[in-house]
C-alpha cells in the first residue's frame, strides 16, 4: 500500500519545518501522520482508548483516518469522536469499536465499525444479517442509545476516494433487550445514505428520498425473505389478526402498484418512508392519497375520504390558526380509526402510533424493490403465491385455485387452434375474448395471459394481413397491451378484487379487466358491467354470448345467497332462479347456466366446481340439464381433498364446448316427433336411434315390443321387464291412463338425452388419493414455519417438473393429463393413452355416464361407467327394498359434537373393520338436546353399511349388528333391516357381505350422493332361496367366522408368547456399538437414469406385519428424491416416521436393483457372529422397552419421527451368540403358526364365495 498517496489524495501535505511529518488542518484542528515513527497523531481532542489504529501496521487503520476525515470534514466536533472505545462487559470489557461519534453530552450518537475494503467488508455485513455481528454487541453493550451504527469501508480509486456504507437507523424499540432480542426486532434493512452525504446536516440522519430507478429487481431470495420478514414484524409487534394484516398488505401493494404507475422518471416516489422528513401522520396521510387514487385508477372505485386541496377550498375564508386546528381534528378523526393501513386496531392516538410503527415496517420492507414489470417476474409471482396460500383468509365458498390447476385447465384448451382461427380473421377481432366470473385472486386471469402472451410471442408475423401484423409486432414488444380489450375478471368480494388487481401486477401485467362486481348480475341493468360484458340496448334475452373461453372457480354452497343479491340479478335473468328458495345455497348451478350465457358457439369453458354438480337432485338435475342440453363435455376431471388448501371439498373440473341454442331445441321436436309418429327416423346424424336406445336401456327387448309400450298397451316381454316394474311400482297409486302419459313422458325426456348424448365420448381424468394425488398433482401445501406455501413434492425439482397434470411447454405430451383433454377438444378420443397414465386418464362413452334405467330421470352424471353386473342364481332375485329397509343413517353438523359423554352416541365407518367386524373404539357424542330419529337406532338382526367415503376401498363394507345397541348409524352409513319373513337377515348379511356385491354397492356409491344412495341400494338385487337353504348357507359361512376367530386368537396367543420371550430380556448395551446404519446410498436418476429399479417406499412395509411389497417400478430419471438407500442383505429396515405404527422388516436377501426411501433406517450388524440382525428386528418389532425409547425421542409434533442419532442411542439385549440362535429358533416356530393362521384368515372370503356358488 502506498501510503503517501494514500494520505496526500485526503489532502495531506507536509508539514514546514520537520521531516517526514505530513498534517491536514480542520477548522481549528490538525492530524498529523509521522513517516519516522509510523504513527498517526489524532491531536489532543479526538480521544483514543487504545493506540492500536495509530499506525500503519494495518490497512484497516488508514480506513479509520479517512472516515474521521469525512466526520470532520462532515462538521462532527472532534471532541465528540472517540477511537477504540470500550464498554464494561460480563468479563472485563468488551472488543473495541473503530469510531464513537457522541453527542453534545457524552451519550453515543453514532457507532462505526470499519473493515477494509471488498473481502472484509462484505464478510462482516454477512454477519450483521445473520445476527448482528459486532455492531448490534457494542449497541448494545453501550446502552442502547445511539440513533445511527454503520459499517463502513473506503478505498483509494486513482486519486479519489470511494466508500461504501451500510448504515442501521435506530427505531426506538430496538433499545432494550439482549443483541438477540435488538437482532430479532430490526427490520433488516439498512440504508446507503444518510449521514455523509451533501443533503444532510451532523446528528440528521436523512437518507434521500428514492426514484423510480433506483428501485431493485426482486430475486429468487428476495420473495422469500421479504414474506419472512413480513411474519417478523407481525410477530415482533404482537399482530394477532394475521387474516387482517395480509389483507393490508395487498392494499399497501396497490399503493405502491400505483405510485410506480404514475411517477415519472427522476421523480421522488411517495410509496416510501422519508426519514428525517417524515412523521407518522404525514406519511399516513400520502398513502391514503395513493390509495384513493389507486382505487379509482385500478377499480374504478371513489373512496370516501377527505384531501387537503378540497379542505383549502371550503375552508379558504377561515383564518391560518382556525385551518390549522381544524386540520388537525380531522386529521385525527380520518387516522385515529381502523382505516385502510389499521394491521393492528385503532381506536385512539396511542393505538394509531402502535399501528403506524408496524405500517412504517412494512412499507419499508417493501419500498426499496420493482414490483411493476411488462413481463413475467417469476420471484414477485412466488411472492404473491406466499401471501395467497398462507395468509388471506378465504371465506364462505371460496377456495383459491392452485396456480398449477390453473395452468392445467388452460394447457387443456385448444388455445392454439382457437388463436390460429383468430389471427386469420380480416374483421379485427384476431384474439379470444376470455372471462372469468368469480376472479378471486385472479389466476385464470394470469396464467390465460401468459399462456395467449407465449403464443403471441411465438407468432411468424409475416403470415397475416397487414393490420393484424401490427398489432402482433406492438404486441410482441409490449407485453400484455392486447390484455385490456380481450381479458375480463368479474369479483364481488372488494377484497379479493384488490388481491386479483394487486396480484395481475405482481404476475407482470395488470391490464386486464378485474371488475368489482357480481359475476351473476344483469348484462344490461348493472352499470358496473363495461364493454363485452355490458349490453347497451335491452334485448329481453337472458343470454351475452360475447366470449370464447370461461374460466372460472365460482363459490360453491354460499348460505341464503338469493335474499342479497336481487339488486343484482332476479328470475329475469336465469332460468333456475325459480328452483331457489331464500335459504338455498346452491350459486354453483346458476354460475353453470351464466357460462351457457357468456359463450358463444363453439366457445369453450374449463369451470371447477363441487362434485355434487354431478349427482345430486333438485336444482342441480336442471343444472346438469342446461349442461348435456347446450354442451359437449369434453372431459372431466376429479380432483381430490389435496388439492385446494384450507378444504377438504372434493371438485370436478368441467371442460366443456358450447353448441348453438337451437340443437337441444331440434332434438326435443325430433323426439317429439318420434313419440307421435313412432318413425325412427335419423336425429343429428344419429340412425335409428329409437332402435339404439332400446337396445341399449331395455335389455332383452326387441324394439317390436318398446312399440308396444308407446301405444299404451305393453305385450308380456314388457310387463315383465324390471324398468316397467319400477314404473308401475312408484306410480301405482294413479290410474292407468296418468301411468302411461307419465311413462311415456320420462321415456321422451330419457330418449331425448340419450340422443343428445350418444356421440360424446368424454375424457375422464383422476387424480387417485393420497400419495398417489401427491405424485399425480406434484405439489402440496405446508404450514411450517419458514417452509409456507405451495410445494413441488420434490426437492430440488419445480412444481411444473414434478405434476402429471400438464406441460408448460407443449400440449402435446403423452405423459401429461392435460394432453388428452386437449387432444379431445380438437376431435381425437382414440389415440392411445400411454401406459404410466391409464391409472389417472380413461375415455367413457357419455351414455354410460347416465343411469337410463331408473324410474325417476335425474340425468346423474357418473364418471365411473355403469357397469352392468350380471348375478347369476338358481333362485329369483328380489330387490333389497321388498325384503328389508335401507334406512339413511343421522346427519349433523360438527358445531353439534361434543366431548363430553351424553346418550346421542353415533356409529361411523371407522367402527366397522375392512373383514367386517364392529368395533366400539371411536364414538362420537352430540348434544344432548340434539333430537334423532329412534329408528336409526342399530338394533339386533341389522345390517350396518358404509354407504359413503373419502376412501374406496372402505365403501360397501358391512358388518352384522347381534344385539340392540343405544347407537345411532352415522350420516354417511346406513341400516338394511330385514322385515320379510322371506329373508333371513343373517343370509342377507351373508350376501351383502360378499366381494360381488361390496363391489356392487361401491359402484352405486361412485354415480350417486348420500341423499340418493338409500333409493339406489334399495334397488339392488339379491337372490332369495328357501329358508332351509338359506339356514344352511348362514350355517356354513359361520363355520368359516369361526375358524377365522380361532385363527385370531391363534395370532394374538403367539404374537403375546413371542413378546414375553423379548420383554424377558435385560437392555445392556447401545445399538451403535454392534450395528451400522445407512452405509450406503445410491441416486437412481443419475445411475440409472432410463432404467427401471424397485423402490420401497414408506407405504411398501406393512404395518405390524413385517411384510414388504417390492412393486413399485421406477424409472431412474424419474426417482423421488427421497429413493437413495441401498439395503444389503440381512438388513432390519425401520421406518423412522411414526414408528409406533411398527413399519418394520427383515430382509433376508434383497432384490437386485432395489432402492429405499430415506425415511428408513437401514441398520445391519458389524458381525452377524457377535449380534444376529434378526435379533434387533424382533426387538423393534416386539420389545415394550425399545419403544418407549422410541416414544421418549419423538417430538411432541404433527409429524414425530426418530431419527439415526436417536438409533445409535437406543439399547437393547446382548444375549449370548447361542442364546440368541436359540430366541430366533424359538420366535420363528411361532411365526409359522402366526403365518397359518393368516393364511386360514386370508382365504376365508374365497371358502366363504364357494359356499355362496354351491348353493346359490
Amino acid at each position: 500500500m502506498d501510503i503517501k498517496k494514500h494520505i496526500t489524495s485526503l489532502g495531506f501535505v507536509p508539514k514546514n519545518g520537520t521531516n517526514g511529518i505530513y498534517h491536514k488542518t480542520y477548522v481549528d484542528y490538525a492530524i498529523e501522520i509521522d513517516f519516522e515513527r509510523q504513527n498517526i497523531n489524532y491531536g489532543n481532542s479526538i480521544i483514543a482508548e487504545s493506540r492500536t489504529t495509530q499506525n500503519f501496521s494495518q490497512p484497516e487503520n488508514f480506513v479509520v483516518l479517512e472516515c474521521v476525515d469525512r466526520l470532520l470534514i462532515k462538521g462532527y466536533k472532534p471532541q465528540n469522536i472517540v477511537l477504540e472505545k470500550t464498554w464494561p462487559s460480563g468479563h472485563g470489557t468488551s472488543g473495541r469499536l473503530d469510531i464513537c461519534v457522541n453527542r453534545e453530552d457524552g451519550t453515543p450518537y453514532m457507532l462505526i465499525e470499519c473493515k477494509t475494503y471488498g473481502k472484509e467488508y462484505n464478510k462482516e455485513s454477512a454477519k450483521i444479517h445473520k445476527d448482528g455481528g459486532q455492531l448490534f454487541t457494542y449497541f448494545q453493550l453501550s446502552g442502547g442509545k445511539a440513533d445511527v451504527i454503520m459499517l463502513y469501508a473506503s478505498e483509494l480509486k486513482g486519486d479519489k476516494y470511494i466508500y461504501v456504507n451500510e448504515i442501521i437507523k435506530i427505531e426506538d424499540d430496538y433499545r432494550n433487550g439482549d443483541v438477540k432480542d435488538i437482532y430479532e426486532k430490526w427490520n433488516k434493512l439498512t440504508k446507503d445514505n444518510g449521514i455523509f452525504d451533501s443533503w444532510v446536516q451532523p446528528y440528521n440522519f436523512q437518507s434521500k428520498a428514492l426514484t423510480k430507478e433506483q428501485l431493485k429487481e426482486i430475486k429468487a431470495e428476495d420473495s422469500s425473505f421479504i414474506f419472512n420478514r413480513f411474519l417478523e414484524i407481525l410477530r415482533h409487534n404482537v399482530v394477532s389478526d394475521k387474516g387482517n394484516a395480509f389483507n393490508k398488505i395487498f392494499t399497501l401493494f396497490l399503493c405502491k402498484v400505483y405510485d410506480e404507475t404514475t411517477t415519472e422518471e427522476g421523480e421522488e416516489l411517495k410509496f416510501q418512508w422519508l426519514e428525517g422528513r417524515d412523521n407518522h401522520v404525514d406519511f399516513q396521510l400520502r398513502l391514503t392519497d395513493l390509495y384513493s387514487k389507486g382505487m379509482k385508477k385500478f377499480l374504478d372505485r371513489t373512496v370516501s375520504d377527505f384531501n387537503n386541496e378540497d379542505f383549502d377550498k371550503r375552508c379558504a375564508n377561515l383564518n391560518e390558526d382556525t385551518k390549522q386546528y381544524l386540520l388537525r381534528e380531522v386529521n385525527k378523526l380520518r387516522l385515529e380509526k381502523n382505516n385502510e393501513f389499521a394491521i393492528k386496531e385503532v381506536y385512539d392516538n396511542v393505538s394509531f402510533e402502535e399501528n403506524a410503527k408496524v405500517v412504517k415496517e412494512v412499507v419499508e420492507l417493501i419500498q426499496g424493490y420493482r414490483i411493476r414489470y411488462n413481463k413475467r417476474q417469476q420471484y414477485l409471482s412466488d411472492f404473491f403465491e406466499l401471501l395467497l396460500t398462507t395468509g388471506l383468509k378465504q371465506e364462505a365458498g371460496q377456495y383459491f385455485t392452485p396456480v398449477p390447476i390453473a395452468q392445467f385447465i388452460i394447457k387443456s384448451l385448444p388455445l392454439d387452434s382457437i388463436m390460429a382461427k383468430k389471427l386469420s380473421r380480416k374483421d379485427g377481432e384476431i384474439l379470444p375474448y376470455m372471462i372469468d366470473y368469480a376472479a378471486g385472486s385472479g389466476h385464470f386471469i394470469t396464467e390465460f395471459m401468459h399462456e395467449i402472451q407465449d403464443i403471441i410471442n411465438n407468432c411468424d408475423t409475416s403470415k397475416y394481413i397487414e393490420e393484424t401484423k401490427k398489432h402482433l409486432v406492438n404486441w410482441q414488444n409490449c407485453h400484455f397491451d392486447w390484455a385490456t380489450d380481450y381479458v375480463y375478471g368479474i369479483e364481488k368480494d372488494y377484497r379479493l378484487v384488490k388481491v386479483g388487481k394487486v396480484g395481475c401486477y405482481l404476475h407482470g401485467d395488470g391490464l386486464a379487466n378485474v371488475i368489482l362486481s357480481d359475476g351473476l348480475a344483469n348484462f344490461y341493468n348493472n352499470k358496473e358491467y363495461k364493454g363485452k360484458l355490458r349490453k347497451l340496448v335491452n334485448d329481453g334475452q337472458k343470454d351475452n354470448q360475447q366470449f370464447d373461453i370461461v374460466l372460472s372457480n365460482p363459490p360453491y354452497s354460499v348460505s341464503s345467497f338469493r335474499q342479497t343479491t336481487r339488486d343484482y340479478y332476479t328470475e329475469q335473468d336465469f332460468e333456475l332462479y325459480n328452483s331457489l328458495t331464500d335459504n338455498s345455497s346452491e350459486i354453483e348451478c346458476l354460475f353453470v347456466e351464466r357460462t351457457k350465457q357468456l359463450l358463444k358457439d363453439g366457445g369453450v369453458a374449463g369451470v371447477i366446481l363441487p362434485s355434487s354438480i354431478l349427482s345430486n337432485s333438485g336444482i342441480y338435475t336442471k343444472a346438469r340439464e342446461i349442461i348435456l342440453q347446450y354442451f359437449d363435455i369434453v372431459a372431466i376431471a376429479e380432483l381430490g381433498s389435496n388439492t385446494f388448501m384450507a378444504t377438504n371439498t372434493n371438485t370436478v373440473v368441467m371442460f366443456l364446448r358450447r353448441r348453438d341454442n337451437y340443437f337441444a331445441i331440434n332434438t326435443k321436436v325430433a323426439v317429439d316427433t318420434y313419440f307421435r309418429t313412432l318413425n325412427d327416423v335419423t336425429i343429428n346424424g344419429i340412425e335409428t336411434p329409437a332402435l339404439k336406445y332400446v337396445a341399449y336401456v331395455w335389455e332383452g327387448l326387441d324394439y317390436a315390443d318398446y312399440v308396444t309400450l308407446l301405444q299404451k298397451s305393453p305385450n308380456d316381454k314388457v310387463k315383465a321387464h324390471e324398468i316397467y316394474i319400477e314404473y308401475r311400482k312408484k306410480l301405482s297409486s294413479k290410474s292407468d291412463a296418468k301411468i302411461f302419459e307419465e311413462i311415456l313422458s320420462i321415456e321422451a325426456e330419457k330418449l331425448l338425452y340419450f340422443i343428445l348424448a350418444y356421440p360424446q365420448k368424454v375424457v375422464i381424468v383422476k387424480s387417485g388419493e393420497k400419495n398417489v394425488e401427491k405424485r399425480f398433482l406434484g405439489y402440496e401445501f405446508s404450514n411450517r414455519r419458514g417452509n409456507e406455501g405451495i410445494h413441488a413434492i420434490q426437492r430440488g425439482k419445480n412444481i411444473d417438473e414434478c405434476t402429471q397434470l400438464f406441460d408448460a411447454n407443449s400440449y402435446d405430451n403423452p405423459l401429461r393429463a392435460s394432453t388428452y383433454i386437449h387432444k379431445a377438444f380438437k376431435g381425437d378420443v382414440t389415440s392411445p393413452i400411454a401406459e404410466t397414465m391409464q391409472s389417472h386418464v380413461s375415455r367413457i362413452s357419455l351414455i354410460d355416464m347416465l343411469a337410463f334405467n331408473r324410474s325417476v330421470f335425474e340425468k346423474g352424471i357418473s364418471i365411473v361407467a355403469k357397469k352392468k353386473v350380471t348375478i347369476n342364481s338358481n333362485f329369483p332375485l328380489e330387490a333389497i327394498e321388498e325384503l328389508a329397509k335401507v334406512i339413511r343413517g343421522v346427519t349433523y353438523a360438527k358445531e353439534d359434537q361434543v366431548q363430553e359423554v351424553t346418550n346421542n352416541v353415533v356409529l361411523t365407518a371407522d367402527n366397522i373393520t375392512l373383514s367386517g367386524h364392529l368395533e366400539i373404539n371411536k364414538l362420537i357424542y352430540l348434544q344432548p338436546n340434539k333430537k334423532l330419529d329412534l329408528y336409526k337406532v342399530l338394533k339386533k338382526n341389522d345390517c350396518f353399511v358404509c354407504f359413503s367415503s373419502g376412501s374406496k376401498a372402505h365403501v360397501g363394507k358391512i358388518t352384522f349388528i347381534e344385539n340392540d345397541t343405544p347407537f345411532y348409524a352415522g350420516g354417511f352409513m346406513g341400516i338394511i333391516r330385514a322385515y320379510s319373513d322371506r329373508i333371513l337377515p343373517k343370509f342377507l348379511y351373508t350376501i351383502l357381505n360378499s366381494a360381488l356385491y361390496r363391489q356392487i354397492i361401491r359402484n352405486e356409491s361412485s354415480g350417486n350422493n348420500i341423499q340418493n344412495l338409500s333409493q339406489s341400494i334399495a334397488q339392488i338385487k339379491v337372490p332369495v332361496p328357501p329358508i332351509d337353504i338359506q339356514k344352511q348357507i348362514v350355517e356354513e359361512v359361520g363355520k368359516v367366522d369361526k375358524a377365522t376367530s380361532i385363527a385370531n386368537s391363534v395370532i394374538n396367543n403367539k404374537i403375546s408368547d413371542i413378546k414375553t420371550i423379548i420383554n424377558g430380556l435385560v437392555s445392556t448395551v447401545g445399538i451403535k456399538e454392534y450395528f451400522d446404519i445407512n452405509t450406503k446410498v445410491l441416486n437412481p436418476a443419475s445411475c440409472w437414469e432410463n432404467e427401471y429399479f424397485t423402490y420401497v417406499d414408506i407405504d411398501s412395509v406393512g404395518k405390524g406385519d413385517g411384510n414388504i411389497s417390492f412393486d413399485k417400478i421406477i424409472l431412474g430419471k424419474d426417482a423421488p428424491s427421497r429413493a437413495r438407500r441401498v439395503a444389503q442383505d440381512r438388513t432390519v429396515i425401520i421406518s423412522t416416521v411414526r414408528p409406533y405404527l411398527k413399519g418394520f422388516a427383515y430382509i433376508e436377501n434383497v432384490p437386485n436393483k432395489t432402492i429405499f426411501s430415506t425415511g428408513f433406517a437401514l441398520l445391519r450388524s458389524k458381525n452377524e457372529e457377535n449380534y444376529i440382525s434378526k435379533l434387533l428386528y424382533y426387538l423393534f418389532m416386539f420389545s415394550d422397552d425399545l419403544m418407549k425409547q422410541m416414544e421418549t425421542a419423538m417430538p411432541k409434533a404433527a409429524y414425530p419421527s426418530i431419527n439415526k442419532d436417536d438409533i445409535d442411542n437406543f439399547r437393547i439385549p446382548m444375549p449370548s451368540i447361542n442364546e440368541q440362535k436359540h430366541i430366533i429358533s424359538q420366535i420363528e416356530a411361532l411365526e409359522l403358526e402366526i403365518n397359518n393362521a393368516r393364511t386360514t384368515i386370508e382365504n376365508a372370503a374365497s371358502e366363504k364365495q364357494a359356499i355362496l356358488d354351491k348353493y346359490l
